[in-house]
């Protein structure tokens, strides 16, 4: 009985964290990571803008298309969303290792960051939509 006792209250337990999530907690990782980061945002921004890229549904970017670019603006693409998923990767890990979740708990930081992303992106730009991967503009993905 005992047993079973400290199995629902571990279980309840990892529920409220879930929810009780935290995005914007900081460490000296978290804060590098996110000065990292801003240094590609203008350039982000405008590959977004044209619609060659957007917010995946996994919280990464992804290409969306890359045509009419030429060959030497698709390699900048290319190793902008290297470098870019590489710090959101290492990112999710850090929020993940901050608020004290289980690798296997990990998932959680990274749907719960897709749908902050989603949510605040620009009415005009791409994402992917959660429930079947394809392709719109963010003003037209309710969740």
């Amino acid at each position: 009985m005992r047993i079973l006792l400290c199995l629902i209250l571990f279980a309840l337990t990892a529920e409220a964290r879930a929810a009780d999530l935290d995005l914007d907690i900081a460490n000296p990782a978290i804060v590098k990571l996110k000065q990292a980061m801003a240094t590609r945002a203008e350039k982000i921004a405008e590959y977004k803008d044209f619609g060659y890229i957007g917010e995946g549904r996994d919280g990464l970017l992804a290409i969306r298309t890359l045509e009419g670019l030429k060959l030497i603006d698709k390699k900048t693409v290319r190793d902008l969303l290297d470098a870019e998923n590489d710090d959101r990767g290492a990112l999710y890990r850090e929020l993940a290792n901050a608020n004290k979740l289980k690798d296997s708990e990990a998932a959680k930081v990274i749907a719960a960051a897709a749908k902050k992303r989603r949510a605040e992106e620009a009415g005009g730009r791409w994402v992917q939509r959660p429930s079947d991967g394809a392709w719109a503009l963010a003003r037209d993905v309710k969740e």
